[in-house]
């Protein structure tokens, strides 16, 4: 009988079969398939046009940012209500801080704030869920609310300007190159570099193997002396902070801390990590099927901005339809792999 070493060594450095049967490359044939469809379409020129190319960029990099934290949460089997609702509050927190210090020290200052209130979050959120047991869904639901009602409540429902600091309008509307053919928006720049560590983190360190195996199995990750609080605390600051770095980003957008910034964006971001083959129920995920996600999902997207009547109505219906039909495609899956 063959040894499993020798049938290992048999085995082709490239098994093609099992990547082409990868979620990743689902999603990229989907992408190629829906870039075929739209040059025949009516929006061809409009979509691939140079400055809604680079429009594109900015808001797949914007979504990605906080959709690799989603994912890393939902590894671990748990979930990230609160993301819509804490880059509004995250954008808000820089806002206000920047608008009452020197202009001196304002934006680093502003910045540093933002992100530890984030992080703050994060932790209380991993608290609750890992050391009082209490279910993701109601914690980070009821901080849905909690942030949204404090956002508006920080200036009275309005929103705060920062048009008058350029470094925050440059990080979000800048670009590498710019003039230029290959010029790049800042926020892509970031999420590159956000993804590059991320994946590194999941595939390479002890704690992301600890992730993979607290979404697989939380009982037995427990039993081999793993602190599973630890990771709960990683997972979900690292959501939280990521969801900080896009409130400061869509912030600087906009040029003011809104309030109504990030309205439906958590579920943005779990169908961005769906579609890119991060499992519900955990264990399953990866930053490039999640980027991935995002790019798909920005693309219907705009080319419903670009072919059909008063497309803000249909967004609510086109998320919630990929997101549901990511799902399912995910429960086929695991059906036909169950022996």
């Amino acid at each position: 009988m063959e040894t499993t070493e020798a049938s290992r060594l048999r085995e082709p450095l490239f098994n093609w079969r099992r990547l082409l049967l990868a979620r990743e490359s689902s999603v990229v044939i989907v992408l190629v398939l829906l870039c075929l469809a739209l040059i025949f379409s009516p929006a061809r020129d409009t979509f691939y046009s140079r400055q809604n190319i680079q429009n594109m960029l900015l808001q797949i990099a914007l979504l990605a940012i906080f959709s690799i934290g989603e994912t890393l949460v939902i590894i671990t089997a748990g979930i990230d209500l609160s993301l819509g609702s804490l880059i509004a509050f995250s954008g808000m927190v820089l806002a206000m801080t920047a608008t009452h210090l020197p202009p001196t020290i304002a934006v680093p200052t502003a910045i540093v704030v933002a992100l530890a209130v984030s992080l703050l979050i994060g932790a209380v959120h991993a608290l609750l869920i890992g050391k009082l047991r209490l279910p993701a869904f109601v914690v980070t639901l009821a901080s849905l609310t909690i942030l949204r009602s404090q956002a508006q409540l920080m200036n009275g429902q309005l929103p705060v300007p920062i048009s008058k600091y350029p470094f925050l309008i440059n990080l979000a509307n800048g670009q590498l190159f710019k003039g230029t053919f290959f010029a790049v928006p800042i926020p892509a720049v970031l999420l590159l570099i956000i993804a590059i560590a991320a994946h590194f983190i999941l595939t390479r360190t002890r704690i992301g193997r600890y992730i993979y195996s607290l979404g697989g199995n939380e009982q037995a990750t427990r039993l081999s002396g793993v602190n599973v609080l630890g990771v709960l605390l990683f997972a979900y600051c690292a959501s939280a902070f990521l969801g900080g770095v896009a409130g400061i980003l869509y912030a600087g957008y906009g040029q003011q801390g809104d309030p109504q910034n990030g309205l439906g964006y958590e579920l943005n971001a779990v169908a961005a990590a769906v579609i890119g083959g991060a499992n519900l129920m955990g264990g399953e995920g990866s930053v490039v099927g999640t980027v991935l996600g995002a790019c798909l999902l920005q693309m219907i997207l705009s080319a419903i901005n670009l072919t059909i009547n008063n497309p803000t109505l249909w967004q609510g219906t086109v998320v919630g339809g990929v997101l549901l039909v990511a799902v399912l495609v995910t429960a086929i899956q695991q059906r036909k792999n169950r022996p």
